[in-house]
């Protein structure tokens, strides 16, 4: 039984009134995972399901597919088939509208703590069952930060995206000892390691940026584990050498 057709308690309903359509004969693509942030799960699905005013008098309308609680509870907001509001301002691989092309996934988490197991069993089974409905291959499941990095973090270096690349959700291509020749000369040339990011399917006005949104995908250690003197959205060879490797998956896998 697919997850979308599925009764309780396999899904909570809570309908966001926060989408409109996708452009005639587009089927997602692209899976985006978020963290909710904010104060607590309560006030997440209120933000994702009624606006929530500003300070500047306007009202912030936001909405995503699905919500997971902490104990693992899926909530779905937005109905697969609509367009939701979780991407924003982004691109991926050349593609300036995500939402056009995909499913949004927010969980809930906040203050950087570790995802419970039972999000992290319930956004592997939600994401497997996504990605054989629409044909969605592994690298096609990425964060928020991958295609917004000017602006966004989430779902943060405490993702465990190697656990989970395990599991055909997201992919960890391990560089090659080619990868790394004149690494580190490319890691100092902001135009060939922008080159390099656009290879790889980012994009952004901000190169330390860009490079802070890889490492939490792909070098969370940078942030774990300051002992290595690395320094977040500052590039390293191993940084270039894990970019080379995943523009090479890209390019082979589409």
């Amino acid at each position: 039984m697919n997850f979308t057709d599925a009764p309780s308690p396999y899904f909570t309903d809570v309908p966001s009134p926060y989408f409109n359509d996708r452009p005639e004969g587009v089927q997602p693509s692209l899976v985006v995972l978020h963290f909710t942030g904010g104060k607590s799960f309560d006030y997440a699905l209120e933000t994702l399901t009624k606006a929530r005013a500003q300070e500047d008098g306007s009202l912030r309308k936001v909405s995503a597919h699905y919500l997971i609680r902490e104990d693992g509870a899926i909530f779905r907001l937005v109905d697969e088939s609509k367009r939701a509001w979780h991407a924003g301002v982004g691109s991926w691989k050349g593609s300036g509208d995500v939402n056009d092309i995909s499913i949004g996934i927010e969980i809930s988490n906040r203050d950087r703590k570790p995802y419970t197991p039972e999000q992290l069993a319930a956004v592997t089974a939600l994401c497997h069952d996504i990605q054989n409905r629409y044909n969605i291959p592994p690298q096609n499941v990425i964060g928020h930060s991958d295609i917004a990095p000017d602006r966004k973090d989430d779902p943060g270096y405490h993702f465990p995206w190697a656990l989970l690349a395990k599991e055909g959700m997201g992919v960890m291509p391990q560089p090659k000892l080619r990868d790394y020749f004149r690494a580190k000369s490319i890691a100092r040339n902001p135009k060939k390691l922008r080159e390099l990011f656009n290879k790889a399917g980012y994009k952004a006005e901000n190169l330390e940026k860009m490079v802070g949104a890889f490492q939490q995908h792909y070098e969370p250690t940078v942030y774990t584990d300051p002992k290595h003197g690395e320094k977040p959205g500052t590039a390293t060879a191993k940084t270039v050498a894990k970019l080379r490797a995943v523009a090479r998956y890209n390019k082979k896998h589409g």
